[in-house]
């Protein structure tokens, strides 16, 4: 777990700096999975460097693209060394929205006559399940308020951010998972988001062996959520590492 905090990180900047639980130092919601010696990042926040230095990011193999928000894409750019390491393009997948975006918003990236000083990347567009360098990945459509976003399973695990509603199609896909990672924003209701009883009554429905809380405010309290969370379900910190 690269990071767990919300849009804004934790603490927030100018208001509650001082007196913060090492694991309530939350940056942008993002996560590096390895199979095989296969590596997949999920998202690049705007903390991506500080992150990949912090956890130990040699190499990126590709790339999964949530949706196209500041916090999940504004570090694209640091997917330049990796493609320097990998001395070929970096495949990043998302839906036609997200790309569409990305390419709008970072477009001096895929300016064909830009031949320098940027990533090496290929967008490709998701449409249904996909397997990448041997890696089933499976896309999970969700709602991000009105916003259809994507979150992923991979094998018997899967990471859901960023989510306000959860199709019937959707959960069926996610049942009797080992792990749940799932978006929980704070304890009341937000129109784009989960809040943490939601994400409980979610986690029980599909019958996650383990859920982890993501996607946190500054207001939820890692010791706090320890005490107030069913058996099973655990608030996530950054450098978090789950064997599976």
């Amino acid at each position: 777990m690269l990071g767990c905090g919300s849009s804004v990180g934790s603490p927030v900047l100018g208001r509650d700096i001082k007196g913060v639980h090492q694991k309530d130092w939350r940056t942008r919601s993002s996560l590096f999975v390895t199979i095989e010696e296969v590596n997949i990042l999920i998202d690049t926040t705007p903390d991506f460097r500080q992150q990949a230095l912090a956890n130990n990011v040699r190499n990126i193999d590709f790339v999964l693209y949530t949706h196209s928000h500041a916090d999940h894409t504004h570090g694209i750019d640091d997917l330049r060394i990796f493609s320097y390491i990998k001395k070929d393009k970096i495949n990043c997948f998302a839906n036609k929205f997200t790309i569409e975006e990305i390419k709008k918003n970072f477009s001096y990236i895929f300016n064909k006559k830009n031949i320098s000083g940027r990533p090496r990347l290929d967008l490709r567009e998701i449409t249904s399940s996909f397997i990448e360098q041997g890696v089933e990945i499976v896309p999970l459509p969700i709602k991000h308020k009105n916003w259809d976003i994507l979150g992923y399973k991979i094998n018997n695990f899967a990471y859901i951010t960023d989510c306000s509603f959860i199709p019937d199609e959707t959960l069926s896909k996610i049942e009797n998972l080992d792990l749940l990672v799932i978006d929980a924003l704070r304890y009341s209701k937000h129109d784009a988001h989960l809040s943490v009883d939601e994400a409980i009554l979610i986690a029980k429905k599909v019958g996650a062996k383990r859920t982890i809380l993501t996607h946190m405010g500054s207001d939820l309290k890692y010791s706090e959520l320890l005490g107030y969370l069913p058996k099973g379900i655990e608030p996530g910190y950054d450098g978090l590492v789950v064997n599976l």
